[in-house]
């Protein structure tokens, strides 16, 4: 009698076991495909991340010739003030050019 009751009372525990693993998977399920969702996301904004970068680099680039050649022609008319702005788009852009190693020494990206 007593060898009936444990195993009446081990059924039940199983059952209940069972019901309580079901009744998380789903939620396990959401977890998961909500993971894979935000990898997607956050790979997408890497791309677009990246692509900025590489218009602010290359916009460096013309700010740094542009102040070459603002320098150059204030120094060859002994403009002073020319000068100190061609030196001033100099440094703007070559910070331009080298913003993605700076974002990088910053720990942004």
């Amino acid at each position: 009698m007593r060898i009936k009751e444990i195993l009446k009372e081990s059924g039940r525990a199983a059952r209940t076991g069972i019901q309580r693993a079901l009744s998380v998977a789903p939620a396990a399920a959401v977890m998961i495909s909500s993971t894979a969702g935000a990898t997607s996301v956050v790979s997408q904004i890497n791309t677009l991340s990246s692509f900025v970068l590489s218009i602010i680099q290359a916009a460096g680039v013309i700010v740094t010739a542009w102040g070459v050649f603002e320098f150059a022609n204030g120094y060859q008319s002994h403009d002073g003030t020319q000068q100190t702005t061609g030196l001033k788009r100099i440094i703007a852009g070559l910070i331009m050019v080298g913003a993605g190693t700076l974002m990088s020494m910053l720990g942004v990206s």
